[in-house]
């Protein structure tokens, strides 16, 4: 508390930040509004020793931004220089290729085939500044100065290698997962801090996430390889054929050779070069080459699966636990998230069962009212084929009366985006955007408030890391009045999950198996998509169930599970215009 920088705590935060620093290893289920963020921070800091280094692993640049934020509040309210430095995407920050048609790994072989990089050859003759960079850095936290941001990077250099080279120095290092989850960035990364894996102080932000590892997945399509096949004159067919035939598991080292990779690498970085010198930045050879070598390269690794679907290739890991198991040498550990639950359930898929377990309620349990139904509606296979058109018909009719008796936005999430458009037809309403350029813009329209109605996909680009408020007298409120999770958003069956359910029920048996793979991605999605309506003590909303399978709701968080109520289909749309009517 005593480096805590404001005038008390929020409900439960000293108590959390008590837990933190006296445990080794935690996985924390933490609501919004207890304020996480600064609370692993002053735990975390409070307990550092001399030669160790906080690292915060965080999916979004919004929420590095709070780390950012508030480490110069520590650092104010101390009156103690400190150094957070947020690492972002070499390819986003770079000056010449941040082009968004170039893959990553070309855009990695295109810096180093940019010999004359003005950015580079600056950053190699300032290098010897950047400690100076870092102790005034570390200063203006302590003040209202500028403080970093990128293009003040640019001054000494590439922004990339001037940051690496800042978070050497730094306090806390927020990094996306990959600096340390991916196995081909770990050792690269803590060479560059100049620390073990020992000296870290590592907290995961968002830790939910851990479930899927599709951040480090990689495909490869048919067009590439046709679009690589007119680069270069060499027969791509036998390559091409890869993809044909039923999906199935596939053992990379028996279809492709080394040298075959090999040679198509190097031609890869020929045509890169020559490109380069016309001002085009993209190789489909590169690209295919580079998937090839990552499929040969993790082919003795029990963890990747190298398989065929839907006429592509795919190379991805399979058991979360595999890639988290390294992190356990930190010297500190904190998963932490707002829908990490059931959190039991996760320590146990991510092999952290020594790991204490700590859950906090949902502080705003007040000010929402759950609703469920009894029968009547369901996006199950067996339902959909029993009812068929019927069915969407019905799920229309009820949101349309849950949205006439909400007085600001309803919020609609749909398992998929095939069961909303489905449902869109008996009921319009505007549906999130297909293209990420376009989310920002349909947000902002949301933000207007008044009466609309929204459809959004569970676990789609408008449920997790949204916010739906506005600026108002008082702070911030949201504009949501009613959050509807139009049937369990479970993940779609198809031949990667049935590959994946098959190895999980030979580690973990049949009921772990579907827990870990299907359960545990449905209750997350729903708590994201439920966690959009209330985002402060300023705000009321109703949160309805449309399906009637609730024997999962044991599974759910206790302020669901107790609190719900379950209701006949004709009376939702009563129930929603009672709630809202207690607030007028």
């Amino acid at each position: 508390m005593d480096i805590f920088p404001y005038p008390k705590a929020r409900q439960f935060q000293d108590e959390l930040m008590h837990r933190i620093f006296t445990s080794d290893a935690m996985l924390a289920c933490v609501p919004t509004g207890v304020g996480k963020t600064i609370a692993a921070l002053c735990s975390f800091l409070a307990d550092r020793l001399p030669g160790e280094k906080i690292v915060v692993l965080t999916r979004t640049k919004s929420q590095a931004k709070i780390f950012l934020e508030e480490t110069r509040a520590i650092a104010r309210h101390v009156k103690k220089p400190l150094l957070a430095v947020h690492l972002r995407s070499k390819q986003e920050v770079c000056p010449i290729f941040s082009q968004s048609d170039t893959g990553y790994e070309e855009f990695l072989q295109l810096c180093k085939l940019n010999h004359k990089c003005e950015h580079r050859r600056r950053f190699r003759a300032r290098v010897e500044e950047i400690p100076m960079l870092a102790a005034q850095l570390g200063q203006e936290n302590m003040s209202s100065g500028e403080g970093m941001n990128y293009s003040r990077l640019l001054e000494y250099g590439c922004p990339h290698a001037v940051a690496m080279e800042l978070a050497r120095f730094a306090d806390v290092v927020i990094a996306s997962y990959n600096y340390l989850l991916n196995p081909f960035l770990r050792s690269t990364f803590l060479g560059k801090l100049g620390v073990s894996m020992e000296e870290l102080l590592l907290i995961v932000d968002e830790a939910h996430n851990l479930q899927s590892m599709d951040m480090l997945s990689r495909s490869l399509s048919r067009r590439s390889i046709e679009l690589a096949a007119r680069e270069i004159n060499y027969d791509f067919s036998r390559i091409l054929k890869l993809l044909e035939g039923r999906d199935e598991l596939l053992k990379a080292d028996e279809l492709i050779s080394a040298e075959e990779a090999d040679f198509l690498y190097q031609r890869g970085v020929e045509v890169l070069e020559r490109k380069l010198r016309k001002g085009r930045k993209v190789s489909y050879t590169y690209r295919v080459a580079s998937f090839l070598r990552a499929a040969l390269k993790l082919s003795n690794d029990e963890n990747w699966i190298f398989f065929r679907q839907g006429k592509r290739l795919h190379l991805k890991p399979l058991f979360p636990s595999e890639l988290v198991e390294p992190l356990k040498e930190a010297r500190k550990l904190l998963l932490m998230s707002g829908t990490l639950e059931p959190v039991e359930m996760y320590a146990e898929m991510l092999h952290l069962e020594h790991a204490e377990t700590y859950t906090l309620p949902n502080i705003y349990r007040n000010n929402l009212y759950y609703l469920g139904i009894s029968s009547g509606l369901s996006t199950s296979l067996a339902e959909r084929q029993r009812r068929g058109e019927e069915l969407w018909r019905s799920y229309a009719r009820v949101i349309r009366e849950i949205y006439e008796a909400t007085p600001r936005v309803t919020l609609v999430f749909f398992p998929s985006y095939d069961v909303l458009e489905s449902v869109r037809k008996y009921f319009s309403a505007p549906a999130e955007p297909r293209r990420a350029d376009e989310v920002e813009a349909f947000i902002a329209e949301a933000k207007r408030g008044g009466k609309l109605a929204i459809f959004a996909v569970a676990g789609g680009k408008l449920s997790e890391g949204v916010e739906y408020t506005v600026e108002g007298e008082g702070g911030k409120k949201s504009v949501v009045g009613s959050v509807v999770i139009a049937g369990f958003p479970f993940p779609v069956p198809d031949f990667e999950m049935e590959l994946r359910r098959s190895m999980f029920e030979r580690r973990f048996g049949a009921a772990r198996a579907f827990a870990f793979l299907s359960l545990l991605p449905m209750i997350n999605r729903v708590l994201q998509s439920a966690g959009r309506a209330v985002r402060s003590y300023r705000d009321r909303a109703c949160v309805v169930f449309l399906d009637d399978r609730i024997e999962y709701f044991r599974h759910f968080p206790e302020d669901i599970r107790y609190e719900i109520k379950i209701v006949g289909l004709d009376d939702i749309g009563e129930e929603v215009r009672w709630f809202h009517s207690q607030a007028e």
